[in-house]
């Protein structure tokens, strides 16, 4: 068997794991699903290992399964790389970018630029999966992965810090209409919090005020692991917040949380970009890192 029918066979297969059957990866080849298969078995074959475990319910990969797949994918963007290569005008660049995104960064800066990159770039597809749980872009699908973390631990991936995530402490007028008065960070401790339940996350809030900075251990009436949940319930009159700004941006504009600006985020978080380190980048994920890095960056307000 050549080299050229070999890859051939690493697409298929690549192919029939992402859509998840023979019949679905028949219907994106545009071939017959019992040919599909048949590639799969050629090389089963051709490497001496079962890679599929079929079922009339699902595949599922085996250990080799999930060895092959990575190497599939590998060739795969080896191959796009050179065709992108070849070609110097951004717009025929083609193919699917993955994206993994934390709710917070896909909401309120990812969604709101999708519109300009397919304007810019309109042959490319974007694929993103928002999950603020932390994703290992050496072992999984992804071409980039966006992290929010205080600091990221030694890693091989291909990182780069593209911006700050401060938080501002919040409520609704309601809600401080009928409380003490808050004028220091020591004032927090008789009051309702809000406090965001996560990776990295601690029950304990770390605030600048002009007495110096210091952890303050709030009176936690709700932990909740979405900031959009918590958002919700200060808006509502529940306690205070402790938020990043980018998603209450809007609210703080029309009143609907007043920013208890007096008392600032001592350590905000910070965006990372991550990717796997290949010696060929293709010029798709290239493009995508290049473009989310620069939007990213122009959030002006989160300075």
């Amino acid at each position: 068997m050549t080299s050229e029918n070999l890859s051939d066979l690493l697409g298929i297969f690549r192919v029939v794991v992402d859509s998840g059957s023979f019949s679905a990866a028949g219907r994106n080849l545009n071939i017959s699903p019992a040919w599909v298969a048949k590639q799969v078995t050629r090389l089963e074959a051709v490497l001496g290992a079962s890679l599929l475990i079929r079922s009339t319910r699902a595949l599922r990969l085996t250990d080799a399964g999930q060895e092959c797949y990575r190497t599939a994918s590998i060739v795969a963007d080896e191959l796009t790389w050179l065709k992108d290569k070849l070609c110097a005008d951004s717009k025929a660049i083609t193919g699917v970018v993955r994206l993994n995104v934390p709710s917070i960064i896909a909401q309120d800066v990812i969604a709101e630029h999708i519109s300009e990159f397919q304007m810019k770039y309109p042959s490319l597809k974007l694929d993103i999966v928002v999950s603020d749980s932390f994703s290992d872009v050496l072992n999984e699908d992804v071409d980039i992965i966006f992290r929010v973390s205080r600091a990221l631990e030694d890693s091989t991936a291909i990182t780069q810090q593209v911006s700050f995530v401060p938080r501002v402490l919040c409520a609704s007028k309601d809600y401080l209409s009928r409380t003490p008065k808050i004028e220091t960070s020591h004032d927090l401790k008789g009051h309702k919090a809000l406090v965001f339940d996560g990776p990295q996350s601690s029950s304990e809030w770390f605030l600048r005020c002009r007495e110096g900075q210091e952890w303050i251990a709030p009176n936690v009436v709700l932990r909740a692991n979405n900031s959009f949940v918590l958002k919700r319930a200060a808006i509502s009159g529940a306690g205070i917040a402790f938020l990043p700004k980018v998603i209450v941006e809007n609210e703080l504009r029309t009143g609907q949380l007043i920013h208890l600006n007096q008392i600032e985020d001592a350590d905000p978080f910070k965006l990372f970009l991550l990717r796997a380190p290949r010696k060929h980048l293709p010029k798709r994920v290239q493009i995508a890192w290049r473009f989310f890095a620069q939007a990213c960056k122009d959030k002006t307000s989160w300075e």
